[in-house]
């Protein structure tokens, strides 16, 4: 019998384990967070800076790490999913619902609102995010060259993720913001952006934040650009994914928010945008 050339995992180090063994083909993002529409179609993928192209699968790395990283990976990936559906934290979780409904409150006649959730695992969803932002960062996809992290800072998101370790609260923090009504299903890669911070008087703003912003199924995280800081993260409270037992997330119409906003920009200037267009009232897959 012949063997495929092509078909051969590469031996190597693993970037999270630092042992060696055979590379596997490894989300970037969890594949279940970045489903198509309709199964066995393709879905439309964006990233900064370059046009939309439609694609089978999400994006993954075949040389990021082996089947021992994989496990520390996969264990985080599921358990976060499994989270993410009982709290009704991604679109796909919603059935036929097409908002938040109850689960949050809105606030006065703005497109924001507030929801607050019990139960979930402070410390290991903190650790999830990480997991992501280690990903981005060590991997060579283009896709995700926008996550550029210092060496030092790579080597200790490593370190946390391999001994479950989520301290100091202050060391690249995340803020979580979900959407409440369904939009178009898509595949955005993470981008460095500033987040502007509101101000008491609702629609002014005090101050932007460096970030780096994730999106993924109506679920967009926010994770601070910074090691350290001041003593501001701790004064956000339960803002902040992994401080406290009760986390508080904002939410925002998909009308009149960043993802809804950008998607129609880009799709106004494609010739032909049918090909990139997906109807958001399709079922879910």
């Amino acid at each position: 019998m012949h063997t495929n050339k092509h078909n051969r995992k590469k031996l190597g180090i693993c970037k999270l384990t630092l042992e060696s063994g055979t590379f596997v083909d490894s989300h970037l993002i969890p594949k279940a967070l970045t489903k198509p529409v309709q199964k066995g179609f393709p879905f439309v993928q964006f990233q900064s800076g370059a046009p939309p192209v439609r694609r089978w699968s999400s994006w993954y790395d075949p040389e990021l790490v082996t089947h021992e990283g994989e496990k520390i990976l996969e264990k985080l990936d599921t358990w976060a999913i499994t989270e993410f559906q009982k709290n009704k934290l991604i679109w796909s979780s919603w059935g036929t619902d097409c908002t938040l409904g109850s689960l949050h409150t809105p606030i006065g006649n703005s497109s924001w609102g507030i929801r607050e959730v019990k139960g979930i695992d402070p410390k290991r969803l903190r650790l999830f995010f990480l997991s992501l932002l280690w990903r981005a960062a060590a991997t060579s996809r283009g896709e995700f060259a926008d996550v550029q992290l210092p060496p030092e800072d790579l080597e200790q998101l490593r370190h946390m993720i391999c001994s479950h370790d989520v301290e100091p609260i202050s060391f690249y923090p995340v803020q979580l913001t979900q959407l409440s009504t369904i939009g178009i299903i898509h595949n955005h890669a993470p981008i460095a952006d500033a987040k502007r911070i509101p101000s008491i008087e609702l629609g002014t703003f005090t101050r932007s934040l460096q970030i780096y912003r994730f999106y993924f199924d109506g679920l967009i995280a926010h994770i601070h650009r910074h090691a350290s800081d001041d003593g501001t993260t701790s004064s956000l409270g339960n803002l902040i994914v992994g401080a406290e037992e009760t986390l508080i997330i904002s939410t925002q119409t998909y009308e009149g928010s960043y993802q809804g906003e950008n998607l129609a920009a880009i799709m106004a200037n494609i010739i032909g945008s049918k090909e990139a267009y997906i109807c958001p009232e399709a079922p879910h897959a």
